[in-house]
Order: C-alpha cells, then structure tokens, then sequence
C-alpha cells in the first residue's frame, strides 16, 4: 500500500524527521504546526488563517481535490442555503 501524501512529502523533504505524534484532524496539524511542533501539510484555504505560517513548498499536485456542495432541488434556492454558497465561495479561494 503506498504511503499518503502527506507522509510520502515528509520522507521526500524532511527523510530525518523524529515522527512523534500522528493526528487525523487537519485543523490538529494545523494547530501543531502553529504552535511550532513540526511542518505539515494543510489546504490552502485553512493556511489563510494562519498569516504566520510559511509556505514550505509548491503547491503538492496529489494532494489536489475538487469541492462538491450539494443541496436538495427543492431548497437550494431557498435564502440560507444561499447564503452559505455565497460564503463559501468568497472564503474559499479556488485555482
């Protein structure tokens, strides 16, 4: 089974690491890197609200996903559910 991306990006630019701990919340990784306890990969988006991290490398294309929002037929045109695609989509950047 190959390594997932984030481990197979470990082993390329950091072969050395001491891995200590594994979580599987991004916003943990996010949270640990923050606070300084060792390099990770979080999405774009999540990143912007962290202005002092820096960005190590490119952007990793295998870890590229495409974002679906799905609603019912009946209530996407409802007021809320507008709302939030709206939301969505001036908060989250797309490439």
């Amino acid at each position: 089974m190959p390594d997932h991306p984030s481990v197979s990006w470990r082993k390329r630019y950091y072969p050395k690491a001491n891995v200590a701990y594994r979580v599987d919340s991004i916003l943990t990784v996010a949270e640990f890197i923050r606070l300084g306890l060792g390099v990770g990969i979080i999405p774009l988006f999540l990143a912007q609200n962290y202005p002092d991290l820096v960005q190590l490398t490119d952007v990793l294309d295998e870890c590229q996903t495409e974002l679906w929002l799905l609603a019912h037929q009946e209530s996407r045109h409802l007021r809320r559910v507008s709302a939030v695609y709206g939301h969505l989509s001036q908060t989250i950047v797309l490439e």
